[in-house]
């Protein structure tokens, strides 16, 4: 029973890991019909009716800060600048796809390079069939109570976590995408700004991270080719640690929030952080 459950984890999950990670710009498409091709439904429409809002709020700041004597923007300043912001919320998907294809290109860029250098498969399929044989599980070789049975099903069972923790980023990915017309338009206003400083950083560093995992993957194949002196073993459990680790890093270098798996809700309140004091 443990061996057909291992082996369906391994068959399974290299088909959809490398989708998984490495995003492409197709993934707005299926968000179109929420997002709105047009101003006239979805949150575009939305978007676009809070202008309106955002006009009154500056109308009635302007009209205070002659009371009070308080700097504001001038008219001028905040026209332009609400201007551009709905230019800008009306193509939020054509702006995602944009940061999405770029960051898509440069991790498909670091692949290639390990195939055109090395001649490897830069890819999580590549990985797991390096690492284990295909039919390992179901062979008269494997033994829990051996120590290459034990290392095995450990990789097994971290390469399933890893697909959780990268499943996770993808369905947040999407969410960031749907909420961007509401970050774009959160720009038109200095009180507001703060969002979409918290929304770039965190959409910036998820996207990041498939070229960071990109290139701990190419390590792995030059670490696994060249170094023959580490134990296979070892080497491929830091493997895996150092891409359950590959948020964090990202998140030291950039910032924004994590998808361990074992990440506390009760953080989530800190993706934008500071902006309610703002």
């Amino acid at each position: 029973m443990l061996s057909n459950l291992l082996s369906s984890i391994n068959d399974n999950v290299y088909e959809f890991l490398d989708k998984l990670v490495f995003i492409t710009p197709d993934i707005t498409k299926s968000l179109s019909p929420i997002i709105g091709t047009n101003n006239h439904f979805g949150i575009t429409l939305i978007c676009n009716s809070l202008v309106y809002g955002f006009l009154l709020y500056y109308g009635l700041s302007y009209l205070i800060s002659h009371l009070t004597f308080s700097q504001i923007e001038t008219p001028l300043q905040f026209i332009f600048k609400l201007l551009l912001c709905t230019l800008a919320l009306n193509a939020s998907e054509f702006i995602c796809s944009g940061l999405i294809s770029i960051f898509s290109h440069a991790s498909n860029i670091v692949c290639e390079l390990g195939n055109y250098m090395f001649g490897f498969d830069v890819s999580f399929s590549g990985l797991i069939q390096d690492i284990i044989p295909k039919d390992y599980f179901l062979s008269n070789s494997f033994s829990l109570f051996s120590f290459d049975g034990l290392v095995n099903t450990s990789i097994s069972f971290g390469f399933l976590s890893l697909s959780i923790s990268y499943v996770i980023r993808y369905i947040i990915l999407k969410v960031l995408i749907i909420i961007a017309p509401f970050a774009i338009l959160s720009l038109s206003s200095n009180k507001s700004s703060w969002f979409f400083k918290a929304w770039f950083k965190n959409f910036i560093a998820l996207l990041f991270l498939q070229v960071f995992i990109a290139i701990i993957l190419l390590v792995c194949f030059i670490i696994d080719d060249k170094d023959r002196f580490l134990p296979s073993q070892i080497m491929y459990i830091g493997m895996i640690y150092s891409l359950f680790k590959a948020n964090s890093f990202v998140r030291e270098f950039i910032g924004g929030f994590s998808t361990d798996t074992n990440f506390s809700f009760s953080n989530f309140s800190s993706i934008f952080k500071g902006g309610a004091s703002k």
